[in-house]
């Protein structure tokens, strides 16, 4: 992997673990992530308008395709995501979600656009399966910690996470990372303002919603950039080491562990998902 795709990767790792954070931190993620989410789409999708006037970006209808597929992937992701939040802790929520990202961007990547694992990849994998069994075993998770309705939108924004990242990877080599990015995020603001409108959410904006709103845009330009060097197969494993930082986060500041084996056995398998998410990476 290129050395440059490896920094945006860990400076994305950063900044996608302190907007989950501050999101999971609000008192309510639903509204909070509606407000931080709309007005960056908003004026990411102006910038791009503008850019087709002035004939800076060359929007064609495959372009046009792409960018509206992968912003509702990214409205969807969001509004699941959200949920999860409201119903069950980050330390729990978050290792589901970015654990089950990587398995299927692999996936993807491979099947349906051509790309290869190599060395120890295969090896990656298997510790990330482990290290989500460690987590939070299924059986568990149904019987305490997480409801099945907070599991179900926790499994379905891991699985939206993938299905975006993978229409992000063929559209950034269509159109640039900067070009698919306003683009994209111009389809999600406007389509979350109109479900923010028709399920009358409280939309407030306020300096700190404003700073998530830059933090989650800002990662994911980070992660655009890394598509236009790097394969859809390393890019997203690699970028899942947010996953310590987000489940450290939830084990110590919110101490939603119960007992130090219950801090163990999470951080165990948070490390074990992050050195599946290297081998992969690395190969």
């Amino acid at each position: 992997m290129p050395p440059i795709a490896i920094l945006l990767l860990a400076c994305s790792s950063g900044v996608h673990a302190a907007w989950n954070i501050r999101l999971k931190g609000a008192r309510d993620p639903e509204a909070a992530a509606t407000t931080a989410v709309i007005l960056p789409g908003l004026i990411a999708g102006a910038a791009a308008l503008l850019a087709i006037a002035f004939g800076v970006l060359h929007l064609d209808a495959v372009g046009a395709a792409l960018g509206l597929a992968a912003g509702l992937a990214e409205l969807a992701y969001f509004m699941t995501l959200a949920r999860a939040y409201a119903g069950a802790p980050i330390s729990v929520v978050y290792p589901i979600v970015r654990g089950i990202n990587p398995l299927l961007a692999v996936l993807f990547g491979t099947l349906l656009l051509g790309e290869h694992l190599a060395g120890l990849q295969p090896v990656g994998i298997a510790c990330i399966i482990v290290g989500l069994l460690v987590i939070r075993p299924p059986w568990k998770a149904l019987r305490g910690g997480i409801d099945r309705t907070s599991l179900g939108f926790a499994l379905a924004a891991g699985c939206l996470s993938a299905t975006g990242s993978t229409i992000e990877r063929v559209g950034v080599q269509h159109l640039g990372a900067a070009g698919f990015l306003c683009v994209t995020w111009g389809v999600t603001g406007a389509l979350y303002l109109l479900v923010a409108r028709r399920n009358k959410i409280a939309r407030v904006p306020t300096p700190s919603l404003a700073l998530t709103g830059v933090l989650i845009i800002g990662g994911h330009f980070l992660v655009m950039a890394a598509f236009a060097v790097a394969p859809l197969s390393l890019v997203i494993p690699l970028r899942e080491s947010a996953i310590l930082l987000v489940s450290g986060w939830g084990l110590l500041r919110a101490q939603e562990a119960t007992n130090s084996g219950e801090v163990l056995t999470r951080v165990g398998g948070a490390v074990a998902i992050v050195a599946g998410a290297l081998l992969i990476a690395l190969g």
